[in-house]
């Protein structure tokens, strides 16, 4: 079908947020078109799935957000930049879900992953090409100059954080892919071969994490990773072979960028103690003084937010903003901005996708290794918005669409079998 053609198209390009043919991104002219089709289809010759539009679980969580984001309206300064947020965030809540919700019930789950993982080997390989060879491709196609950067790496995506961000969730998926080949399908594909170009994909995906020096990043990726060889039972005395044979895989990883680093770096601006001298020094305390600053605004009226004009990623520019910086905190951002209803919805949507990880990683039932990996990566979406202004991030929003699209089809298999 059309629609599915289109998503995948829009996930490879996901990771050029930057590339914006007449003001949107490319991978929004592709995911909006992906969206039209499938409502044609979904009327036409895919009815089974209609209902998806109408029983996504998060419509009543977004109607609460629509609510505090429509009183908070009153204190926007930009009323226009305001309600392009809330329309921004209620499209992704919504249709969105929805949208990648009848791509798992249509079985492109696998397919999909796979798309975002190219995409995020893409990134991450521009930011170790211009690492390696001192080339400004990222900064050329984001847009942000490579001064502004402050020796730390982008990729395509324009700020480190965003890059990070990105590829913690794709080499954890990454890392599910594999280990679901590898286990179920090892017979379909030369192992060593395999194992080779697996391991070539990982690296550069570890390694533009280390490029993008995000200590968030950094413990996304410690958390997901834990999560996921935990719920894969790989920890364990029963499976000491296996647990050898990934170790050795990751230490040759490590040993790689190690070897990388030594002899092409140029500067020390990406070395992990630095990002911990960086937080320490300098994050640390703005980040503090703009969740003090937003909880007294809390404070005056916790029922009204001051407008989603204020929220980082608005378009208005910290010049601007009443704090003058952003607030890195997923649900004090919105509670500052949305006020209290819109915090409650959002704390519901995310209570329930990490109540339903952490289901998923603890069942001991034999479950795919990618669906766990999409799990593993909820959490650290979860952990990294606690330290970032990431409220409508496509990336983000695409995973947990999978996940969730997962999740709601196995209840309605679990409810027919029942009634069987």
């Amino acid at each position: 079908m059309p629609s599915n053609l289109l998503f995948l198209f829009a996930t490879l390009l996901l990771s050029l947020n930057f590339v914006r043919p007449l003001g949107f991104a490319i991978s929004d002219w592709f995911f909006l078109g992906s969206l039209g089709f499938a409502f044609i289809e979904t009327l036409s010759v895919d009815r089974g799935n209609t209902f998806c539009w109408w029983r996504n679980r998060f419509l009543w969580m977004a109607g609460l957000i629509l609510v505090g984001a429509l009183l908070s309206l009153e204190n926007s300064y930009y009323i226009n930049a305001a309600i392009s947020e809330i329309f921004q965030q209620i499209y992704v809540m919504t249709l969105f879900i929805s949208l990648a919700w009848i791509m798992v019930r249509r079985g492109k789950t696998n397919l999909i992953i796979l798309a975002l993982i190219i995409s995020g080997a893409f990134t991450g390989g521009i930011a170790c090409i211009d690492f390696l060879t001192g080339s400004k491709i990222g900064p050329l196609l984001s847009g942000n100059p490579p001064m502004k950067l402050i020796g730390r790496y982008a990729g395509t995506l324009g700020h480190p954080n965003n890059l990070g961000y990105f590829l913690v969730i794709t080499v954890l998926l990454s890392i599910g892919y594999w280990i679901n080949i590898t286990r179920y399908e090892k017979k379909r594909f030369p192992a060593k071969l395999y194992t080779g170009i697996w391991l070539l994909l990982i690296t550069i995906q570890l390694f533009g994490i280390y490029l993008s020096n995000s200590l968030t990043a950094y413990l996304g990726f410690l958390l997901g990773l834990i999560a996921l060889l935990f719920s894969l039972q790989l920890i364990s005395k029963t499976n000491l072979k296996i647990v050898l044979k990934y170790f050795l895989v990751g230490v040759s990883a490590i040993i790689l960028i190690t070897i990388i680093i030594t002899f092409f770096s140029k500067n020390t601006a990406t070395s992990i103690s630095n990002a911990l001298n960086r937080v320490i020094s300098t994050t640390a305390g703005t980040r503090i003084a703009g969740y003090s600053a937003a909880w007294n605004r809390i404070l005056q009226d916790p029922l009204v937010g001051v407008g989603y004009d204020q929220i980082a990623t608005s378009g208005t520019g910290l010049d601007i903003a009443v704090l003058g910086t952003p607030v890195h905190n997923i649900f004090l951002q919105i509670w500052y901005t949305g006020g209290f209803f819109a915090l409650l919805g959002w704390l519901l949507i995310y209570f329930s996708i990490g109540w339903a990880s952490l289901v998923t990683l603890n069942n001991k039932k034999m479950l795919s290794p990618i669906i766990n990996s999409l799990a593993a990566s909820v959490l650290a979406i979860i952990l990294m918005d606690q330290f970032q202004d990431s409220s409508s991030q496509r990336v983000k929003w695409l995973v947990i669409g999978l996940f969730v699209g997962w999740v709601w089809v196995k209840e309605r298999t679990n409810q027919l079998k029942s009634k069987a």
